[in-house]
Protein backbone atom coordinates (compact mmCIF):
# COMPACT_ATOMS: atom_id res chain seq x y z
CA UNK A 1 0.00 0.00 0.00
CA UNK A 2 1.61 3.40 -0.94
CA UNK A 3 2.45 6.01 1.60
CA UNK A 4 1.10 9.39 1.47
CA UNK A 5 3.70 11.51 -0.76
CA UNK A 6 5.11 8.91 -2.13
CA UNK A 7 6.68 9.97 -5.06
CA UNK A 8 8.18 13.30 -3.42
CA UNK A 9 11.89 13.28 -3.20
CA UNK A 10 12.43 15.73 -0.15
CA UNK A 11 9.72 17.10 2.56
CA UNK A 12 8.78 16.13 5.77
CA UNK A 13 8.67 12.46 6.67
CA UNK A 14 6.74 11.07 9.30
CA UNK A 15 8.60 8.25 10.97
CA UNK A 16 9.23 5.42 13.66
CA UNK A 17 12.72 5.32 14.42
CA UNK A 18 12.37 1.46 16.21
CA UNK A 19 11.80 -0.62 14.49
CA UNK A 20 12.26 1.16 11.36
CA UNK A 21 8.52 2.76 10.16
CA UNK A 22 8.22 5.93 7.46
CA UNK A 23 4.10 6.55 7.68
CA UNK A 24 4.34 9.28 4.59
CA UNK A 25 6.41 12.65 3.40
CA UNK A 26 4.64 15.83 3.00
CA UNK A 27 5.72 19.26 1.52
CA UNK A 28 4.15 20.79 4.93
CA UNK A 29 5.17 20.26 8.24
CA UNK A 30 1.63 21.10 9.52
CA UNK A 31 0.37 17.80 7.47
CA UNK A 32 3.29 15.80 8.70
CA UNK A 33 2.48 17.29 12.37
CA UNK A 34 -0.98 16.35 11.91
CA UNK A 35 -0.53 12.20 10.94
CA UNK A 36 2.00 11.85 13.32
CA UNK A 37 -0.43 12.42 16.07
CA UNK A 38 -2.83 10.56 14.55
CA UNK A 39 -0.04 7.67 14.75
CA UNK A 40 1.04 8.66 18.45
CA UNK A 41 4.03 8.96 20.37
CA UNK A 42 6.33 6.53 18.57
CA UNK A 43 6.32 9.17 15.70
CA UNK A 44 8.18 12.28 14.88
CA UNK A 45 8.55 14.98 11.83
CA UNK A 46 12.42 14.84 10.30
CA UNK A 47 12.57 17.26 7.48
CA UNK A 48 14.72 15.44 4.51
CA UNK A 49 15.25 13.35 1.24
CA UNK A 50 12.98 10.58 0.20
CA UNK A 51 13.14 7.84 -2.66
CA UNK A 52 9.97 7.94 -4.60
CA UNK A 53 8.33 4.74 -3.98
CA UNK A 54 10.37 3.50 -1.36
CA UNK A 55 10.53 3.90 2.39
CA UNK A 56 14.18 4.98 1.98
CA UNK A 57 14.35 8.12 3.86
CA UNK A 58 17.32 10.13 5.36
CA UNK A 59 17.36 13.27 7.50
CA UNK A 60 19.58 15.26 9.38
CA UNK A 61 19.00 17.35 12.50
CA UNK A 62 18.42 20.31 10.65
CA UNK A 63 15.67 22.44 10.06
CA UNK A 64 14.46 21.85 13.50
CA UNK A 65 12.38 19.01 13.66
CA UNK A 66 9.80 17.58 16.57
CA UNK A 67 8.96 14.87 18.28
CA UNK A 68 5.38 14.31 18.77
Amino acid sequence: MPIPGEMLKRGWGVLRLQPWHLAGVFTSSAEAENLAQTLGPAYTIKYGEHAPGSSDFSFMNSPSSSTI
